[in-house]
């Protein structure tokens, strides 16, 4: 993984929207942030709320540079009431925990009470990127992942959609079940049939929900 200052556009991997970045440690250049104020608990629970969902998962893992202890894969990506987005890896809450890195003051007043963020500009490129069906098959994907995010019928209709678009379901059927389950726990998807989904979209849903 690549030591990134914070706030820096962020460039890693591909992702449809742009955004900038928060958390990318390593020994090189030390934890960023470290001298900041400390993060109060409500600044806390709320980046712990955020933290849920994992995107770009890749194939290999990160060791944590300063302790070895833990081992970190997958980005988590932060939609602001602002605009804004950060993406950060999965390693930011050990790094806030553990080691005393303190994320921009943006992030920390930034993240909203509420998970959902309106649907705007973000929502709307995700949408339209999901159901492209020429568009890159690994866009699709983190489009995919990201649009359960937004609490609205129009995220709903484009996954539903998408379950049934059998070749993207073959490469990312796992990731749009997990996004059909976060609206069947809020129970907007109480109609969905899930007998006539593609299998690894089922299985997406299932592993969600625990069952």
């Amino acid at each position: 993984m690549e030591y990134l200052v914070d706030r820096s556009p962020y460039d890693y991997l591909g992702f449809p929207l742009p955004m900038r970045t928060v958390g990318w440690l390593g020994r090189r250049h030390g934890v960023q942030g470290a001298s900041a104020t400390p993060m109060t608990g409500a600044q806390l629970k709320r980046l712990r709320a955020a933290s849920q969902r994992l995107g770009s998962i890749t194939l290999g893992w990160h060791d944590c540079d300063f302790c070895g202890d833990f081992k970190g894969n997958g980005e988590y990506r932060y939609y602001l009431p602002d605009r804004d987005i950060y993406a950060a890896p999965m390693m930011i809450l050990h790094y806030v925990e553990e080691h005393g890195y303190r994320p921009p003051r943006e992030l920390r007043d930034g993240l909203p009470e509420a998970e959902q963020p309106p649907w705007d500009w973000r929502a709307e490129r995700l949408h339209a990127v999901l159901l492209d069906q020429s568009g890159d098959p690994d866009f699709r994907c983190q489009a995919a992942v990201d649009l359960a995010n937004w609490n609205d019928p129009r995220a709903l209709d484009a996954l539903r959609r998408a379950a049934h678009d059998e070749e993207l379901a073959d490469v990312a059927g796992d990731e749009i079940g997990r996004s059909l389950a976060a609206f069947l726990d809020r129970g907007l998807a109480r109609d969905l049939l899930t007998e006539d989904l593609h299998v690894m979209v089922r299985y997406g849903i299932d592993e969600a929900s625990g069952r």
